[in-house]
């Protein structure tokens, strides 16, 4: 995991987040994982099925994994293309380019 977050600093990284439903125990799960040029990294998965997964849960859990990985790293969040994937795409967008103004 270091040799990633090193080169997360040295190149940027990408955040990907891909839902499913496991039919098989009927959950709902967002998995997180992080790319760059040394390779995917699995980071976790969050069992979403008793939360309602609108834009502003799914806001809060993307800023939350930007913040994790360093905001001054990623270079893009790659989500689903569902509505609420996109407005909650479009308030993580409008908060970084708000924060990066202001430094």
């Amino acid at each position: 995991m270091v040799e990633h977050k090193n080169e997360w600093a040295h190149k940027g990284c990408s955040i990907l987040s891909d839902d499913w439903r496991d039919t098989t125990v009927q959950k709902d799960i967002v998995n997180f994982l992080v790319n760059s040029s040394k390779g995917s990294i699995f980071i976790r998965s969050m069992n979403v099925s008793e939360v309602i997964k609108d834009a502003n849960l799914l806001f809060k859990v993307l800023n939350d994994m930007v913040e994790e990985v360093g905001e001054e790293n990623v270079v893009q969040v790659v989500t689903d293309n569902a509505s609420n994937y996109v407005k909650a795409g479009k308030k993580l967008r409008a908060l970084i380019f708000f924060v990066v103004i202001l430094e």
